[in-house]
């Protein structure tokens, strides 16, 4: 799969810029990223903080010929990409956190918030959003979460990391389709 990843400086949130792209009939694989979210959020309408430029905000469009009751399964396959590329790539002992988080040791360094829609118990599409704290130093970071760099000492590019998870994520995704 090729994905189709469309960059951008700032946006409110990468889900809701994806569902719009969804909406107007983007296809599968189209990926919003941003290196600044001024309105990022969690589950429950939770703030996801990220200072510009230091960490991963990206959604992806997907549209799999599932019923909508398959849709939850979206968000652990994108929790075990993130986890899997935290412990193959940089080394750290990540875990994960039903249903949406990723922690290393008792804090978080990602979460995962997934949406969805459809008719007639139909999904029409997903939107699968993933933030993940990368080079976030300690004093910008929230209580209770931690960053790539925080835990490793090294600092890294951001697109290696991204394309990674979604080669991760696509295998898994794949797999269940």
């Amino acid at each position: 799969m090729r994905f189709r990843v469309l960059h951008y400086k700032t946006l409110d949130s990468t889900n809701r810029a994806a569902r719009e792209f969804a909406e107007g009939g983007a296809e599968q694989g189209t990926t919003v990223v941003a290196e600044y979210q001024t309105h990022g959020r969690g589950r429950f309408n939770r703030k996801w903080h990220s200072p510009r430029g230091k960490g991963l905000l990206f959604s992806i469009v997907l549209r799999p010929n599932w019923s909508m009751a398959a849709a939850p399964i979206v968000t652990h396959i994108a929790a075990q990409s993130v986890r899997d590329v935290l412990q193959d790539v940089c080394g750290l002992n990540a875990k994960l956190k039903r249903p949406n988080d990723v922690f290393v040791g008792s804090k978080k360094i990602a979460g995962i918030l997934t949406e969805s829609t459809g008719a007639k118990r139909k999904i029409s599409y997903v939107v699968v959003g993933i933030g993940l704290n990368v080079n976030t130093d300690s004093k910008d970071l929230v209580s209770g979460a931690t960053s790539i760099y925080r835990e490793s000492g090294k600092k890294y590019t951001l697109q290696p990391i991204l394309e990674k998870i979604l080669a991760m994520f696509w295998k898994r995704y794949l797999a269940l389709a």
